[in-house]
């Protein structure tokens, strides 16, 4: 599953599309790990998901950090 391409700014003269808007308020977690010691292996980014850090959490603490963060969670990854 593909994510649309971010809008473009315009420059000031209303021409030429600038470089495009990244917008922060889009957040994405992709699930990479489910380890039996209980913790959360995933990827989170802002603004575009191709840009991610690598994060490790307990079950509980991945759970109200994705419902806090409000994120769109992205396919888990395939081992």
């Amino acid at each position: 599953m593909s994510t649309p391409e971010p809008p473009r700014a315009q420059d000031s003269a209303g021409g030429t599309p600038a470089a495009p808007v990244l917008d922060l308020s889009r957040r994405f977690v992709r699930v990479t790990a489910r380890r039996s010691d209980g913790f959360i292996a995933f990827d989170f980014a802002l603004g575009e998901p191709e840009l991610f850090a690598e994060l490790l959490l307990p079950a509980a603490a991945f759970e109200e950090f994705c419902r806090t963060q409000a994120v769109e969670f992205l396919p888990e990854a395939t081992s």
